[in-house]
């Protein structure tokens, strides 16, 4: 088609569709309020800023809203952008080979006290910017950023605020892609009522960030990965002395959170949480949690909900109302290194509860240090390689010792309740004890002892030593339940339990 029919063409269907005397253009179409005003083919700005809304003069009677569509392959370029400038502006990029690059910083509601701006990335189209502030200048006003459907992607080179100084939302859906680099969600300092919220929804949808990652600057920032993949380095939830506190929370199908480095929850002043719900995982490698007066946690209690941390965790905790770390509704959670509590008992915050609480699910760790009294071990089962404090099982947990880790050393005593169980799992002769107990050794509840599979085989006078201790030994198991299959002929003898902790394979009588 001729160059100029075309353009002909598409004046007259925009026209016809907008119903106003706007400038057209076959792929990128303003409305409205947009500085500048001569769209081509490509549109390209040069050194020029991209103003939509608010573009001219406040005091003249053309101060209105505006509006500016790519569409159908079109290509914008510009060296800055104000959307929603003063009044409403809109940008939306559609379709495959539809994109916008913008060499200077992308600013989403700028300033008015009327000001919304918002900017719709769609069905494969891309948006390539240096910055990107989705929220600026005015508590009152709010900016979004919708990035949805397969392949539509926003990369921001440099730095990304979400609610720097207005309310500012980002939203990732249906397959869409977010790239950054430095991440700021919550609002900028003297700001506190600037927020920000982030979510990021469906499967395939996916959000890679580079730099620095927080949720949470100094007002209140959320973060929601739903059935979405968010991937980061050294993230934190919460960074100064926010009044309220950050939020994040990752849950669904797939939904993941993986973090690379440091990941800490809790401000300055121990404010912050991240909830995995069903379905969910979490994945890091080191993690603090930061908390006063209970104000910093993870909880990990749905369904399915799981945290896989490589590295060690740390809970520095000072005047706990609540648990820092909570495990319950058939959850995982697994940390190869060390479990480490540091209660902060100083000030006017004394030690006031325990900072890890195991309801239910599993708890795996390589080793833990606990102060007495820090966990509270209500159900669920607890495995580690290593236990340095007083382990309580009185309630109705599970101590599960040779499946994850070949023994468990306690240094300091181990009492069980009635209503508890130490299971433990052998794969043969064992002349040193699965279960060492440093100091006193209080038992009662269950005693299940089970195989690690079915190939294990035992000979007449085959030993396993299923306890040791330094202390004291008191008290007896209500019942022992002893499954590790024997040949035809063959049994447990299980009196030697309580004088040296071994059982032995005799002669059926």
């Amino acid at each position: 088609m001729d160059k100029h029919i075309r353009y002909a063409l598409s004046t007259l269907l925009a026209a016809a569709s907008l119903g106003t005397a706007g400038t057209a253009h076959a792929y990128v179409t303003i409305t409205g309020d947009v500085s500048p005003q001569n769209p081509s083919d490509p549109w390209d700005l040069g050194s020029g800023t991209l103003r939509v809304g608010g573009a001219s003069n406040p005091w003249e009677p053309t101060f209105t809203s505006g509006e500016v569509i790519v569409a159908s392959g079109g290509q914008l370029f510009s060296a800055g952008a104000l959307v929603g400038n003063d009044r409403n502006g809109t940008v939306q990029v559609i379709g495959y080979g539809s994109k916008w690059t913008n060499s200077g910083s992308i600013q989403i509601c700028v300033s008015g006290d009327e000001c919304h701006g918002l900017l719709v990335v769609q069905s494969g189209a891309e948006v390539l910017t240096e910055d990107l502030v989705v929220g600026d200048r005015s508590s009152q006003n709010h900016g979004v950023l919708r990035v949805e459907g397969y392949d539509a992607t926003v990369t921001s080179l440099g730095d990304t605020y979400v609610g720097l100084r207005a309310q500012g939302s980002v939203e990732l859906k249906q397959g869409a892609s977010f790239f950054s680099n430095n991440v700021y969600i919550g609002g900028a300092s003297g700001c506190s009522s600037c927020n920000g919220h982030v979510t990021a929804a469906g499967s395939a949808t996916k959000w890679v960030s580079t730099g620095e990652f927080v949720v949470g600057m100094y007002s209140l920032g959320t973060l929601d990965i739903d059935r979405a993949e968010v991937s980061t380095i050294n993230a934190r939830i919460g960074y100064r002395d926010a009044l309220m506190r950050p939020a994040a929370s990752v849950r669904g199908w797939g939904g993941t959170w993986t973090n690379q480095g440091l990941f800490r929850v809790g401000t300055v002043q121990g404010n912050g949480e991240l909830t995995i719900g069903a379905y969910g995982t979490l994945v890091t490698e080191d993690t603090e949690i930061h908390s006063e007066l209970g104000g910093a946690f993870i909880k990990v209690n749905d369904v399915y909900a799981s945290w896989l941390n490589s590295g060690d965790v740390t809970v520095f905790a000072s005047g706990n109302r609540s648990p820092s770390i909570v495990v319950g509704k058939d959850a995982f959670v697994s940390i190869d290194g060390l479990l480490r509590t540091a209660p902060k008992a100083v000030g006017l915050y004394p030690y006031l509860g325990p900072s890890v609480r195991l309801e239910d699910g599993d708890l795996i760790a390589g080793a833990m240090e606990i102060e007495e009294g820090d966990l509270d071990f209500a159900g669920g089962r607890l495995e580690t390689g290593s236990f340095v404090g007083d382990l309580a099982n009185t309630q109705s947990g599970e101590l599960s010792v040779g499946e994850a880790h070949p023994a468990t050393a306690i240094v300091g005593n181990y009492s069980q309740g009635p209503g508890a169980t130490l299971r433990i799992v052998v794969g043969g002769s064992s002349p040193s004890p699965l279960l060492e107990v440093d100091g006193d050794l209080l038992v009662d509840g269950a005693l299940e002892v089970v195989p690690a599979d079915s190939s294990v085989s035992f000979q007449v006078g085959d030993t396993i030593a299923l306890l040791g201790w330094g202390g004291d030994l008191a008290g007896t198991f209500a019942a022992v339940n002893i499954t590790v299959p024997l040949a035809p002929g063959l049994a447990w003898d299980t009196s030697a339990l309580y004088t040296t902790g071994e059982i032995t394979v005799v002669p059926a009588t």
